[in-house]
C-alpha cells in the first residue's frame, strides 16, 4: 500500500486543457473524418453528394463555432511599414464581426492584395480568437522613366502601384524598354564595385544589351554588352589610381576591351568674349 501512495504521489498532474478546446478537438476529428470520407466518396459518388458532404461540414463548423462562441476578438499585423495604418483598419474591421472558423481566409488576404504596398500577403487563425495577418512589402529601388511617365519598381523590377513619387527623388532613375526586368542584373554588377555604385544616379538599357551608366548627374559611363562587370573593375582601378572620375570629363566609354576612351568638356566661353569687334 505504501508502494502504491507512492506511485502516486509521484506522478506529475498536468493542468486541464481550457474549456473551449474538448469540444473543438471533438469537432475537429469529425471534420477530418468527413474530409477523409468526402476525398473517397468523390472517386465513387455523384457531383451533388460530394457537394451535400461539403456543405453538412461546413454546418458542423459553424455549429462548432457558434457554441463556444469563437469570434474573431482581435486581428494582428506584422510587416507593416509603408501602408497606411487607416486602410488596414477599414478593410479588417468588418472580421471582428465574423466567427473565426468560417472567416475567408483567402477573401482577405485577395483584399490585402490590393493594397499597393503590399507585394504579398497572409492571413492564419490563432485560435480560440485571433486573426494573424503577415504583410510583405514593397521596398522602393528606382524609378523607371516609362512611355507612360515614371513608375516607382523594387529591387526585383515589379512596378509599385503608386502614384505620388515625390518622396523618391533620392532614387536612381532607369530608362530604356524592358529596364525593369533587368535591374536586378544591374543591382548586382554595381555591387561588385561599391565605389562606383554610390556614385550611380541612373542608367539606360541601349538595345535591351548594355548599359550606360550617369554618375554624380554629370558623367556618362558606357559598359560593353559582354563581360561589363570587367569593364567595370578597369573603371575601379583608374579612379583608384588617377581620380578618373573627378577630372573634367563629361563621358568615358568602356567598350572597347584594349583602352578607355575619354570625352572631356566643352569649354565654356570667357565671359564677355563674343568673337565679335568692340563697339
Amino acid at each position: 500500500m505504501r508502494q502504491l501512495n507512492r506511485l502516486r504521489a509521484s506522478i506529475v498532474r498536468r493542468p486541464p486543457p481550457p474549456r473551449w478546446l474538448a469540444p473543438l478537438l471533438i469537432a475537429a476529428g469529425t471534420l477530418a473524418a468527413a474530409t477523409v470520407l468526402a476525398a473517397g466518396l468523390a472517386l465513387t459518388v455523384r457531383a451533388g453528394l460530394f457537394a451535400e458532404l461539403a456543405r453538412l461540414r461546413q454546418d458542423l463548423a459553424v455549429w462548432v463555432e457558434r457554441s463556444l462562441d469563437l469570434r474573431v476578438r482581435s486581428v494582428e499585423t506584422v510587416g507593416r511599414r509603408r501602408t497606411e495604418r487607416a486602410d488596414l483598419v477599414r478593410m479588417l474591421a468588418s472580421l471582428e464581426t465574423e466567427y473565426i472558423l468560417t472567416v475567408d481566409l483567402n477573401a482577405v488576404r485577395q483584399r490585402l492584395h490590393d493594397l499597393p504596398w503590399v507585394r504579398r500577403a497572409s492571413v492564419r487563425r490563432l485560435l480560440p480568437g485571433t486573426i494573424l495577418v503577415e504583410l510583405e512589402e514593397y521596398e522602393p529601388a528606382a524609378i523607371w522613366l516609362s512611355d507612360r511617365g515614371p513608375r516607382l519598381i523594387d529591387a526585383s523590377g515589379e512596378i509599385v502601384p503608386v502614384g505620388e513619387l515625390g518622396a523618391f527623388r533620392h532614387l536612381p532613375v532607369i530608362a530604356g524598354s524592358g529596364a525593369p526586368a533587368r535591374f536586378s542584373e544591374l543591382s548586382a554588377l554595381l555591387a561588385r564595385e561599391p565605389t562606383i555604385a554610390s556614385r550611380v544616379t541612373g542608367a539606360a538599357l541601349v538595345a535591351g544589351r548594355r548599359w550606360n551608366l550617369l554618375l554624380d548627374s554629370r558623367l556618362e559611363i558606357r559598359l560593353p554588352d559582354h563581360q561589363p562587370e570587367a569593364a567595370l573593375r578597369r573603371l575601379a582601378r583608374e579612379q583608384e589610381s588617377h581620380r578618373i572620375l573627378e577630372r573634367a570629363i563629361e563621358a568615358i566609354d568602356l567598350r572597347t576591351e584594349d583602352w578607355i576612351v575619354v570625352r572631356p568638356m566643352k569649354r565654356q566661353p570667357e565671359n564677355g568674349s563674343s568673337g565679335g569687334k568692340a563697339a
